[in-house]
């Protein structure tokens, strides 16, 4: 087994210093012979330099990062081994006696920037030069372009604490995995956890601008769900350095070869490489200032062309991101025939902290190789003709049953014994009863639902609650599992109040049509209280939890309805992100004091009774959906999401007692603006037709009266307090993350971010609607805008030690309501990067 080494002290030595004469010796039998490696990206290390401290022979890696050395005639000398941002490593020369082969890991060095003293900068004449020719070397320069695909993705448990996993009541069952972690990096001992291994067929063409992946075949450990396999391809997962800005989980990173690089960067030339008879230059670059979204790292550059032909990136130690502890983005390309660039290998290598920096990391890996590359070939544009949309990934039948066999002759590169054991262990922990009780436990924490063979219970955070009507509120949810079928899932819950003494529930069933035809229908029963927020465009926010009565902002009556309702939705997705959904429902409703007696709007006192027709489109060019059984999750892109929605309700349908037609529309999008942040908004509007409607049938604008800020809801406006059978508004929020916060030199350091955002809305009522309503009798809260605008402007601090953020929200319209508070501080809290 070949000996690894790790540097982790000592500074950067210029190459120009090194004596190269006498150090490499092709035909001497004792050589020594080995490869230098980045320690975190595992990558080779091309013209590393080496040489011995007393001998002074020495040499240089080549471009692979192989090396062979004559052994020094000091008895006791030292091998010092150095690249350019990297750690300098100091070995002992016994260290290297009886060796095969040496593989020497390099610790990424922390930089302190580049001095740059010389009138003539060399390097911001390299990267003026590479900026110049970007528009012919960046490889996009084709109508069409195929390639056989090799993906893999690597995710490493590192700084494990042997002793304190053994001593571990919830662990120790399974500590057995421990003689599986690599022993030789004792400093930092990793466990390689999950791999998955992918070769497609991918096809792209630039106009239209289509992308489609046929997965050949996959291999994963654990996951089964073919939704999440083929999101493990290659197509949802880009890297484009030539690109003047990069997103890097949701942040934003100035690329050093952008145009305006010599703003953010510091530029240094290095040295000069003949490689396989073509001179290359080698280029590096760091921040100008802390505290911004920039790399550290370097390039090589081809002369000729002043095409990149490496690059590797590293993310600065103060860059804005949160749980990031180190990450390196390493591209490599070639050059075709024709004279075009192509990218032939993608590295993605990140280390996550969700513990803490100094407990176990989570060390993940993403290699993309590119071989087999066509371009503007006939049988390329044929298959991009069978998309159905944008972008399309499939998985052929037999893609998961691939043997041994076929990947050892396929994958580009060999496997180590640790990507080979991580192949099996998932599947080894899921067969140990201790690893499920485990796995469950944390389960039941974080996501609220316990399994239970083909039933599952929760969320338990929904287990109790309270509000004023019913007081103590005890509910049960179950559902089914996909244990019981893929296909139906029938779940519901039981609540009860011990205030009012009554019984409430939901009932419901969902099935997904077999095959890939995007049908989905769902039926429910529900008799409960609206123990709900309404949104925006329909969206709601659940009250219903242990957590929503302890927020609840004192002194604003509780105004709810108690709703019996019967629905049916059908959903028809289509593959080109377009889908449709038509549903029906019976409601009555019930109000509670001190909302209007429901009685006032019924001719006979009981119940409100209505029954709706309701159909929705809605577009989302760009959104990409995970399928899971409880519910899908979807990806949005930054292109507009659209929405359409037509309803009717028609009196004597089913008791229904009302005749009206709604109309809504809505457009939202949320996009960056390069080096200023990110933009979300949404525009809406609607119109009702119908006269002598009551309140619950037209447009209740969607209050907040929690001191939770709610990004759904008008953080100041209590529920109920506005209707309308008229409307149109908008939401804006601009989060420009650091980029005031830097001006103040000791924020810099700081992960903080800034936003600030509007909401506002104008509506009017029809004087029949709102005769019908009683909105001259204020007891009751309600009222009507009268075709004014409701204000709404906010600002404050986003990730507040990483999880919080704190709104201050100003009411500026229209005027001030006694009873009504005209600013408010909101709080919130999420995981982000």
């Amino acid at each position: 087994m070949p000996g690894k080494y790790i540097c982790t002290k000592g500074k950067i030595l210029a190459s120009l210093l090194l004596l190269l004469d006498l150090g490499c010796f092709a035909q001497n039998k004792n050589l020594v012979k080995g490869s230098v490696l980045s320690k975190f990206t595992r990558e080779p290390l091309p013209f590393a330099s080496m040489f011995w401290k007393l001998a002074g022979a020495g040499c240089l890696t080549d471009s692979m990062g192989n090396f062979s050395i004559k052994p020094s005639d000091r008895p006791l000398d030292t091998l010092v081994i150095s690249y350019v941002g990297y750690s300098t490593m100091r070995l002992p020369s016994r260290e290297t006696e009886n060796r095969k082969e040496l593989v020497i890991q390099l610790e990424t060095a922390t930089s302190e920037g580049i001095e740059v003293k010389a009138k003539y900068n060399k390097g911001l004449l390299w990267w003026k030069n590479i900026v110049a020719h970007k528009a012919e070397n960046a490889p996009r320069h084709y109508r069409t372009y195929y390639c056989e695909l090799y993906n893999k993705i690597e995710i490493d448990l590192a700084n494990i604490n042997r002793s304190r996993i053994e001593k571990s009541v919830l662990l120790r069952p399974f500590a057995h995995a421990l003689k599986n972690i690599d022993t030789t990096t004792e400093d930092r001992p990793f466990l390689p956890v999950f791999l998955t291994e992918s070769v497609s067929n991918y096809y792209v063409s630039t106009d239209p601008p289509k992308v489609k992946e046929e997965i050949k075949a996959i291999q994963t450990s654990g996951i089964k769900n073919e939704s999440v396999m083929q999101y493990l391809g290659g197509i949802h997962q880009k890297i484009d350095v030539y690109a003047g800005y990069m997103t890097i989980f949701g942040r934003e990173f100035i690329s050093p070869v952008s145009t305006v690089g010599d703003k953010y960067y510091d530029y240094k030339g290095l040295d000069t490489q003949l490689i396989r008879g073509e001179k290359y230059l080698h280029l590096r670059f760091s921040p100008k200032r802390e505290g911004e979204n920039l790399f550290e790292g370097d390039c090589w550059i081809h002369h000729a062309s002043w095409a990149l032909l490496k690059i590797n990136l590293s993310v600065s130690h103060t860059a804005n991101i949160n749980f990031v502890k180190r990450l390196s983005i390493l591209q490599e390309f070639s050059q075709q025939n024709s004279g075009q660039w192509i990218v032939s290998k993608d590295k993605f290598v990140v280390e996550l902290w969700p513990l803490g920096r100094n407990n176990t990391t989570v060390i993940g890996r993403k290699t993309a190789i590119y071989r087999q590359i066509k371009v503007n070939q006939p049988f390329i544009t044929e298959k991009i003709k069978e998309n159905k949309r944008k972008e399309e990934v499939g998985m052929s039948a037999g893609a998961v049953k691939q043997d041994s066999t076929y990947w050892r002759n396929t994958r580009p590169e060999l496997l180590s014994d640790n990507e080979q054991h991580a192949l099996t262990l998932v599947d080894t922990l899921n067969s140990l009863p201790e690893f499920n009780t485990f796995r469950n436990t944390v389960t039941f924490l974080f996501d609220g639902h316990k399994k239970f063979g083909k039933v599952e219970i929760g969320p338990w955070y929904k287990w109790i609650s309270l509000n004023p009507v019913e007081g103590i509120r005890p509910r049960f949810d179950m559902g089914t599992t996909a244990d019981f079928s893929k296909q139906w899932r029938l779940y519901g819950y039981l609540a009860y109040g011990t205030r009012d003494k009554q019984w409430k529930g939901k009932a419901a069933i969902s099935y997904d049509i077999s095959g890939d035809r995007g049908w989905n229908i769902q039926t429910s029963y529900k008799s409960d209280l609206d123990n709900r927020q309404r949104g925006f465009n329909g969206e709601e926010v659940s009250l219903d939890n242990i957590f929503g009565g302890l927020i609840r902002r004192p002194g604003i009556p509780v105004r709810l309805l108690h709703e019996k309702e019967a629905k049916i939705i059908i959903t028809k997705t289509f593959p080109n992100s377009l889908s449709f959904q038509g549903s029906m429902s019976r409601t009555d409703y019930k109000t509670l004091a001190p909302l209007p007696n429901h009685q006032l709007f019924t001719v006979n006192g009981n119940n409100i009774t209505n029954t709706e027709f309701q159909i929705k489109a809605r577009y989302a060019a760009g959104e990409k959906t995970i399928h899971g059984h409880r519910k899908d999750r979807r990806l949005r892109g930054n292109q507009p999401v659209t929405e359409l929605v037509y309803s009717t309700g028609s009196s004597g349908i089913l008791g229904s007692q009302y005749n009206y037609q709604k109309l809504s529309a809505s457009v939202s999008q949320r996009f960056r603006m390069p080096r200023w942040g990110q933009v979300s908004y949404m525009i809406y509007g609607g119109k009702i037709f119908g006269d002598q409607l009551p309140f619950m049938l037209l447009h209740v604008h969607p209050g907040n009266e929690s001191y939770y800020y709610n990004k759904e809801a008008f953080s100041l406006m209590n529920k109920y307090e506005f209707i309308s059978d008229s409307y149109a508004g908008f939401n804006l929020e601009h989060n420009f993350e650091k980029k005031l916060l830097n001006l103040v030199p000791f924020m810099r350091r700081s992960n903080m971010r800034q936003f600030w955002n509007i909401k506002s809305v104008m509506g009017s009522l029809s004087p029949p609607n709102r005769h019908f309503n009683r909105m001259e009798n204020t007891t009751y809260g309600m009222r009507s805008l009268n075709g004014k605008y409701y204000i709404e402007l906010g600002t404050g601090i986003d990730n507040i030690f990483r999880f919080f953020r704190v709104d201050m929200v100003w009411r500026f319209a229209p005027g001030t309501v006694a009873g009504v508070q005209n600013f408010g501080v909101f709080g919130s809290f999420r995981l982000q990067f």
